[in-house]
């Protein structure tokens, strides 16, 4: 249904400006009425764009319009940043060629807080000097060792303490003892290459999740390939860490490991533990401030569900628009 009004022109004889007056069902310069923008605002948090305009009848530019201004209004207030305490870091792939948005959460309410391009030191750097502007007392972020993303929070907060999540920590050992498969795999020959071939599934797996003709079959590699037995045998220590009660029984156990790792002569092996060496004080920091990034990750499943209903977002600013009011949306009908 169409309606034509004709909008009323005064001449103010003081000033010599001429206005129109406003209506009340629409604003200004609008081809709708302002109870049809409340009806698509609501269609948008559970419809896409397109079912929308379909629905409506409106191109689908208006609805676009007309969701940003939704959008913009529950970004994160001034009010809602000085109540932060603990924040969750990680980053979110945008598009292929490693292009990449970061993202902090607030580990108590869940709300994503800020949205970053890149995943460099700049990309971080202007949300902490907010921060520290706005005197936020801020106690602890979990993130992963990512040399840029602490570098950025050092700058503006150099006591805060960084804890290193357990999930990256030990996804970067897999990483490493897969490398090590390889390399064993393309050194040896003959019957030990056959069996190498095919067992990455049971070095990264955890043991209690394998069943019985698998255990066996890994009890057969390890026995014939040293590197490999040192490997996982240490993967599966590492995996302890996380379940000691006080950071001292910590300590002691990760710094023995970190002996063996270091004493194993396994080249990958020395090098990562000399990483997670240097690291140890945000690795140990998990038992004064026991949180972790797994809200993050959790959060990144929903957004690849969005980017997947949407085909994609070529509007940067409008995708960082829907990450910012994702606590809002029933993301399964996006």
């Amino acid at each position: 249904m169409f309606i034509v009004v004709k909008v009323r022109r005064f001449y103010c004889e003081q000033c010599g400006r001429r206005r129109f007056e406003d209506l009340l069902i629409a604003e200004r310069k609008k081809h709708y009425t302002r109870a049809l923008e409340r009806y698509v605002r609501e269609l948008c948090m559970v419809m896409t764009l397109r079912d929308v305009s379909r629905h409506t009848g409106l191109h689908w530019a208006t609805v676009k319009a007309i969701d940003r201004r939704r959008l913009r209004k529950n970004l994160p207030s001034v009010s809602c940043l000085r109540r932060l305490r603990y924040l969750g870091i990680d980053e979110v792939s945008l598009k292929r060629r490693h292009r990449y948005l970061t993202l902090v959460v607030d580990l108590r309410t869940g709300r994503i807080v800020y949205v970053g391009e890149g995943r460099g030191e700049r990309s971080l750097s202007s949300f902490f000097k907010r921060l520290r502007r706005l005197k936020v007392p801020l106690k602890a972020v979990s993130l992963d060792m990512w040399r840029p993303y602490a570098k950025a929070i050092r700058a503006h907060f150099p006591h805060i303490a960084l804890v290193y999540d357990a999930f990256h920590i030990l996804a970067e050992y897999s990483r490493m003892l897969d490398a090590l498969r390889t390399q064993e795999y393309t050194r040896l020959k003959g019957p030990m290459k056959k069996i190498i071939k095919g067992t990455r599934f049971l070095l990264l797996q955890g043991q209690e999740k394998l069943s019985i003709s698998a255990k066996k079959k890994l009890q057969t590699l390890l026995r014939l390939n040293r590197n490999l037995f040192i490997a996982y045998l240490l993967k599966e220590e590492l995996r302890r860490l996380w379940r000691f009660q006080s950071r001292e029984e910590a300590e002691r156990f990760f710094f023995d490991w970190i002996r063996k790792a270091l004493n194993s002569g396994i080249g990958k092996l020395v090098k990562l533990a000399t990483r997670l060496l240097r690291h140890a004080e945000g690795i140990l920091n998990y038992f004064r401030y026991p949180i972790s990034t797994a809200m993050v990750e959790g959060i990144n499943n929903k957004i690849k569900v969005i980017k997947r209903k949407a085909y994609g977002y070529r509007d940067v600013e409008y995708f960082k628009l829907k990450i910012y009011n994702l606590h809002l949306s029933r993301y399964s009908l996006l």
